[in-house]
Formats: C-alpha cells, structure tokens, sequence
C-alpha cells in the first residue's frame, strides 16, 4: 500500500473535512446562514517541508498537479516557496471559501440548500407573518432546520395552514383532536407540537411561552388519562349521569354498569373519541384499544353499538373481535370512502395480523385484502388523521 501522508492535503480529503464541518455539523452549519459565523471559511492544504518534499516526490507532484487542475481555482491561494532540490516552486497553500453559494457548489449541496430556504421563504410570504416579525421567524425556522429538512411539500402547506389557524383561547372546552381546524387534522398538530409552538410564539410576541406552552395558550383542556374514558354527548344522558361532561370506569365495572343511553359509540383511541360532537342519546365509550373484554357484558346486546377504529389491518381486526361478541355493531369510518378522502394521509403498517378476520362483512373483508394489498397511497390510515368536518358530517347521518 502507498504511504499516505499527512501533507499536501488532496481536494477530495479537503473536501470531506469540509463537508463534515460545515456540512454534517448543523450547529456550523446555522451559524453560517445566520451570519453568525462569518466568512471566509480557510483552510491550510499543509505545503509540505523541503524534507516531506524530496521523501515523496510523487505526492509532492500529485498535490502541485491536483490543485492545478482543481475545477475552482479563482478559491485556491498559491505562494512561492524555496525547496533545495526543486528550487523555487509556486505551491497551493490555502483553500478560502468567501461565501455560502461557493460553499454549496464546492459540496455539491445547492439542491438540499435551495429546498430549505424555499421553504422558509414560502413560509415568510404569508400574509399572517407581519414584518416585524420576520427576521426572528427566519431565525427560529433556521433553528428546526432538521425537523423543516424531514417535511414534504404537502406537509410544509398542512403546516402553514395549522398555524394560520390556530388563535388564542381557540380550545376554550375543548380536547385537542377537537379544535376546529380545516384541512389538516389534529393529530398533524399534536406531531409538530414544539416547531408549532416555537413559531406561534414569535408571531403572538411571546405570549405561548408566558402561557405555559401551546396548549394552555390554546385554552385546550387536560385529556383524562387511564382507564377507559366515558364521555356523554347528549345533555340528558348527562344529566342521568350525575351532570358528568367527562369520566373514567374500568372495564370490571363496565362490564357491570349499564350506560344510560340508546347508543354506544366505542372509539380506539381517546382523543378521537373526545372530539365527537353532539349525538342525541348517545355515549362514547373510548381510549380502550384493543381491550374489548368488556364488550361481552349483557346489557351491550340491547343497544344501538357502534365502532370507530384506526383502517388498517389491525384496527379491523378488532372490529371482527368486537362483531364476534356483538354481532349487531355497525363500523362508523372504516370503509373505502373514508380511505379514498385521506389517503394523502395514511402511513406505513408493520404485518401483525397473518390471518384473516372472521367476522367483517363483504366489504370491510375486502378492505382489509386491499390494504394488506397498499392498493392505496399506504396501509394505515389512523382515526387522527381524518378531519373534524368529516366526522361531524358522518356522525350526524346517525
């Protein structure tokens, strides 16, 4: 193996340690495009000795060669230097990078750079983003560069619009997944909750930090935590329930009590179910996921049971489960309409069920085949994701 050496450094080790400190290092890297850290960036090639020259010629020659052709001379500083042997020769002693367009052309990251700022100045360009907020909002943006790098161009606009929306004292009585937001659903909100919350802070002058934090400057109640979480949503089946808005039974006790409404409406996950609206005689039950042992109990057979799950493979799976012990239960948004509405939103669903259910009708079988089959844009689409207007508008055909 050829001896490598630790002078005369070559471009391509130049630019890997570039790349590495400039690049890959996102601290420097923030630095650079908040004027922080200034420019020019230098950077010492290691012009070899009189002595590391006559010891290896043919690196010496290499280095000289390599920087002569390098395609970006105008960036290379050149000196003269006495060597015994060589005489007087003209070396390449520095690399100086004077700004952060011939940084990214020298890396080869224009594109990712150009991704970025588009972004942000997509975002700066809002009509809600006043002036005098724009160079703290740069900063900020600049700050969760990591988080802006990770979003499509679909997600970057659901993000846009969530925060045109969002306003104080908005959740007054309200769950989270309940805040009326149009086209980008809550859970979107609760995944992006601190670059939402850092952003929201700059445009309302700091008053989400004072608050506490998004939520409580939303004015968004505490979600109940525990147990299985009974909600009535109708005013007289609140009333027989003591005037309760909100409570928590165990699925011993459940199995046991009798709710004191027409409808059941059992929901997987809580904050889906907290954000229904108002149903006449109804009750949700939800937060039980895949607990659904107490849905054996006797007085379940004379009523009017709905299910709401997540669509995918599992979630019907447990719709099977729930129709084995009642068989009257009726699916609410789990069918290929509501697919097909959000299908822009589905995410990917590890295989867990390797069987097929044996209690879905014609169609939820179908379903299921076509989802394990991702004959959609993926093969889960969660409750959160589905908007508000949407549930309402569904619930209310009951």
């Amino acid at each position: 193996m050829p001896k490598i050496e630790k002078w005369g450094l070559l471009p391509n080790t130049v630019l890997g340690v570039l790349h590495k400190k400039e690049w890959e290092n996102r601290r420097n890297l923030k630095q650079r495009l908040l004027n922080q850290r200034p420019f020019p960036i230098e950077i010492s090639l290691k012009v070899p000795t009189d002595q590391q020259a006559r010891d290896n010629l043919g690196h010496f020659h290499a280095f000289f060669k390599a920087w002569t052709d390098f395609a970006y001379p105008e960036l290379v500083e050149w000196q003269e230097r006495q060597y015994r042997q060589l005489s007087e020769q003209r070396v390449p002693v520095k690399l100086r990078i004077f700004s952060l367009q011939q940084l990214t052309e020298l890396l080869g990251t224009e594109q990712q750079l150009e991704n970025w700022l588009d972004k942000i100045s997509s975002f700066l360009k809002q009509s809600f983003v006043h002036d005098r907020h724009q160079h703290r909002l740069f900063q900020t943006l600049i700050h969760h560069l990591e988080q802006i790098e990770r979003y499509s161009q679909q997600e970057w606009q659901w993000l846009i619009q969530l925060i045109e929306q969002l306003k104080p004292n908005m959740g007054a009585g309200l769950y989270l997944r309940a805040l009326p937001l149009s086209a980008v659903n809550t859970k979107f909100l609760e995944q992006n909750l601190l670059l939402t919350e850092a952003i929201c802070n700059v445009l309302y002058d700091d008053e989400i930090v004072l608050a506490g934090g998004l939520l409580a400057w939303l004015d968004c109640l505490d979600s109940p935590k525990g147990w299985l979480t009974i909600k009535p949503v109708c005013p007289n089946v609140q009333e027989k329930l003591g005037g309760l808005p909100v409570f928590q039974l165990s699925t011993e006790v459940l199995d046991q009590f009798e709710l004191p409404a027409e409808r059941i409406i059992v929901v997987e996950n809580i904050q889906s179910g907290l954000a229904c609206p108002y149903l006449e005689n109804s009750i949700v039950v939800c937060g039980g996921g895949k607990n659904i042992t107490w849905m054996k109990a006797k007085w379940l057979q004379y009523k009017q049971v709905f299910y709401w799950g997540d669509i995918d493979s599992e979630g019907l799976n447990i719709l099977s489960m729930v129709r084995q012990k009642i068989p009257h239960v009726i699916a609410l948004m789990m069918d290929e309409a509501t697919v097909l509405q959000f299908q822009n939103h589905m995410v990917d669903e590890p295989d867990s069920i390797f069987s097929e259910p044996q209690y879905l009708t014609a169609d939820e079988l179908k379903l299921f085949h076509d989802l394990r089959a991702q004959t959609f844009k993926n093969r889960r689409l969660e409750q959160e994701r589905i908007s508000v207007d949407w549930v309402h508008r569904y619930l209310e055909l009951l």
